[in-house]
């Protein structure tokens, strides 16, 4: 086995000080090093392999150099993406990220919150599934520092929460469906207590009555056990029975099944029903047409929830994120016939 490289040892081949070394390999007092210099140490530290002593770190600063990440479920597109992003921020500065799925139980987030909180982590970005919150005592009881992502709670000061202006995404999509010409809209939703999904619903529904004149908009609600076959019910209703010309799918996962649904009764989008979908999927593309979706800013939403973790000065901001409206076929009234 191959001897692991020190600091010493880079300093002792390249007749520099270990000090020096540390400096340059910890970026610190950059603008003060010769960059020849700082040059030379870097590229033997990559030759030789070189990795620092990870626990002797952790002893001398009182740090793990961990984030802990809780999301609410692996198998969600916007949370694989999402997390993909966090890891890329926190590997810039230094630190590595652990990994939990709760699968939306909080029994699950309860028992893995305890094992970062054993393994000493540097500061927590949590997904908190519904029921979840109550939990976030234990974080709070050993002082350390946490932000919620993508959910929102009544007790939680506005700073501590990374989160987009859901009333406003919807206030868009509606809006959107009547400047293009289309006149009912219904919305398909998981049944949930959560409040960012509240806040959606409510955007839905608002905008709904006052800019369409609908006293009652068509809101349906699946329940996640269920969702494929109502999801196939609800469709089938609205198009067939209430004659509805456009669909806004609330999440990725509705969005999923909803269009594997009108793929399947060969419902032609946008002619029949125009369709919004939530958060941007790959799988999208392999749709007959180009589909119109919500696009949250989630590498921005990333890169503050980590910095929010590790500078305390960031920690203190509130910030709503903005969504865009990607613009695609699925929401045009007139199609090329040449794509039929």
């Amino acid at each position: 086995m191959s001897k692991k490289v020190s600091m010493k040892d880079i300093a002792t081949e390249l007749g520099v000080s270990v000090a020096l070394v540390s400096y340059v390999l910890n970026g610190k007092f950059t603008n003060r090093i010769n960059v020849e210099t700082a040059e030379k140490i870097r590229k033997l530290a990559k030759q030789h392999n070189y990795r620092p002593n990870q626990i002797a770190k952790s002893l001398k600063s009182s740090k793990t150099y961990t984030i802990g990440l809780i999301i609410a479920d692996i198998s969600n597109l916007f949370y694989s993406s999402i997390a993909h992003f966090i890891e890329e921020e926190a590997n810039k500065q230094g630190y590595n990220v652990v990994f939990g799925s709760a699968y939306e139980d909080p029994e699950r987030f309860a028992s893995i919150l305890d094992v970062f909180i054993a393994k000493q982590v540097d500061g927590l970005i949590l997904a908190v599934p519904e029921g979840g919150e109550k939990y976030l005592e234990r974080v709070k009881e050993v002082s350390l520092p946490f932000v919620v992502l993508d959910r929102e709670f009544a007790e939680l000061d506005r700073s501590m929460i990374v989160n987009i202006d859901n009333y406003g995404a919807s206030k868009v999509v509606v809006e959107h469906f009547q400047q293009q010409g289309f006149t009912k809209t219904a919305a398909i939703a998981l049944k949930t207590n959560l409040k960012h999904l509240q806040a959606r619903k409510e955007g839905f529904m608002e905008t709904s009555s006052q800019a369409l004149g609908l006293r009652e908009p068509l809101f349906y609600e699946v329940l996640e056990k269920d969702l494929e076959q109502e999801i196939e019910r609800i469709i089938l209703h609205a198009v067939q029975v209430e004659k509805v010309d456009s669909l806004y799918f609330f999440t990725n996962r509705i969005a999923m099944a909803g269009l594997a649904v009108l793929a399947r009764f060969d419902i032609a989008v946008p002619e029949q029903v125009a369709v919004v979908c939530f958060d941007e999927a790959d799988a999208y593309k392999i749709f007959k047409r180009e589909i119109t979706y919500v696009q949250q800013p989630l590498k921005e939403m990333s890169q503050m929830a980590v910095q929010k973790i590790l500078n305390p000065e960031i920690r203190k901001l509130k910030k709503i994120f903005q969504t865009k409206l990607i613009v695609k076929e699925s929401t045009n009234q007139i199609i090329d016939n040449e794509k039929l």
